[in-house]
């Protein structure tokens, strides 16, 4: 006996939503992808139809299918009940799930109090250096007990993607070399 699609109805508010999100050029790919997966569903073609069409594999088109299907209850009780959160909760039913990942090694105060240290002067810590080096940083952050041990690439990944200001970094600020003021 061969293997039947689960159907997709869709209301007309719905369907209205689901072709402004197929046709959009600013929502992400896969999202725009998905809306057009559950409007050919919709339209009674299977997912092997679907796949050949949009050139993507079946298993992917099966995804969204089950992932409507187990959400279509939710959709059409926000459709009755609260109909200005009804594009909310599409788009969201059409996003990734959280994916798990490995917990964070550092908290967010270890992270600013070693951004703090890098924008301090090394020979403060005892280093005989002008300016930061990032093994230099990795290691007097474990010496003051900050972390137990962190890698120098972390730090660095730390002060490149926080955008936060290090000794090593140019500071704007007009300086009267006569006067020694700012």
């Amino acid at each position: 006996m061969p293997f039947y699609a689960t159907p997709i109805h869709l209301s007309e508010t719905v369907e209205d939503i689901l072709m402004c999100f197929a046709k959009s050029r600013t929502l992400p790919l896969n999202q725009v992808q998905r809306s057009q997966i559950i409007l050919a569903a919709s339209r009674g073609k299977n997912n092997q139809e679907i796949s050949a069409q949009m050139k993507i594999s079946r298993d992917k088109v099966s995804t969204w299918r089950m992932r409507w299907v187990q959400n279509a209850e939710l959709i059409d009780e926000t459709e009755r009940q609260k109909p200005v959160d009804l594009q909310k909760v599409v788009e969201t039913v059409l996003k990734d799930l959280p994916r798990p990942g490995a917990p964070c090694d550092f908290t967010e105060v270890q992270i600013l109090q070693i951004m703090e240290i890098a924008c301090r002067n090394p020979a403060e810590f005892g280093c005989e250096t002008s300016h930061w080096s990032l093994p230099q940083l990795a290691k007097a952050v474990t010496d003051l007990g900050i972390v137990d041990s962190i890698s120098p690439a972390s730090v660095g990944r730390f002060l490149k993607y926080r955008r936060y200001p290090t000794t090593q970094s140019k500071i704007l600020v007009a300086f009267d070399r006569q006067s020694g003021q700012t």
